[in-house]
């Protein structure tokens, strides 16, 4: 947390230069650019992965077992598969480089019902509904490069690099309803917590005119975050309970099947005794790549 605290004050730092070397260049006559983009992305997600897929894993071991019927599956590859909107503003010092500092939003999690099951026998019915977001809101520090197309006359495209560094404001949440003849719970958590990334990729610009153009880009972003901090609640049957703590990542023993399956909670203190190993607080993995499609305008 200190050394959280220490990489914001010096981020902070730097954006506050920032902003006085873009009023400079601004008062100079230097070039000032607005960028907006949005598209899809493909992230990693760490620990909220595997506990979807050790839920998933302890429900085949159990059809396996039991003889049931799995009339609907959860799709835990899904979740990997998310949106995000990207908003940067951008100073040119010189026709080819630039400082840039922006926002946006990235999403990723359970889609289109990839979280739902649905176990059935001849007489009855067993549904689960597990729904996991994990989003994230930047605030970036980043460069830019720019250079000329080789493959387009001259005004009419150019191509940049572009990378930087973010402090990501993360939430993850997750619910789970089940259902089984008379008997249901739900359960639901949200947490939150910060860390440090860093983004990188490559653009093309298509000129409409010298002030307006058409983006598209190819990025990459590492950011792991952890100390993940929240609050739940669980209604079983009726019956209210609640709570707060920290998200963690624990691997437990099913007495039922013998085997070891991986999943995250928020608890007070971490889980303890011989059903369980490897326990550690959580982390969400946002590291990931994707596409984003948008316009830039230069004033």
């Amino acid at each position: 947390m200190n050394s959280l605290k220490r990489t914001m004050g010096i981020l902070g730092t730097v954006v506050i230069t920032v902003f006085f070397v873009c009023s400079a260049g601004q008062a100079q006559g230097l070039k000032f650019g607005f960028k907006l983009t949005g598209g899809i992305n493909y992230q990693a997600l760490g620990d909220a992965d595997a506990s979807l897929r050790g839920f998933k894993a302890r429900t085949d071991d159990f059809i396996a077992a039991s003889g049931y019927t799995l009339e609907q599956g959860m799709i835990p590859f899904v979740m990997h598969f998310g949106f995000e909107f990207d908003a940067d503003a951008i100073l040119y010092l010189t026709p080819q480089f630039g400082v840039s500092l922006g926002t946006g939003y990235v999403r990723g999690g359970t889609l289109f019902g990839s979280g739902n099951q649905i176990i059935t026998s001849e007489t009855t019915k067993e549904t689960d509904s597990n729904d996991v977001a994990a989003s994230a809101i930047p605030i970036k520090l980043g460069i830019y490069y720019n250079f000329q197309s080789v493959f387009v006359p001259t005004g009419k495209s150019s191509s940049y690099l572009f990378c930087g560094i973010g402090i990501y404001s993360a939430k993850y949440a997750a619910a789970e309803k089940w259902t089984y003849q008379t008997s249901w719970s739900n359960y639901s958590e949200t947490s939150k917590s910060s860390g440090i990334g860093f983004y990188g990729g490559w653009g093309s610009e298509s000129w409409i005119n010298p002030n307006f153009a058409f983006v598209f880009e190819i990025f990459g972003r590492y950011a792991n975050i952890g100390g993940f901090k929240g609050d739940w609640q669980l209604d079983d049957n009726g019956t209210p309970s609640s709570g707060s703590g920290t998200l963690y990542y624990f691997e437990f023993l099913d007495s039922a099947s013998g085997h070891w399956y991986p999943s995250t909670r928020l608890a007070t203190a971490p889980p303890s005794g011989t059903a369980f190993r490897n326990v550690r607080e959580a982390k969400i993995d946002f590291s990931g790549l994707g596409l984003r499609l948008g316009i830039k305008i230069n004033l």
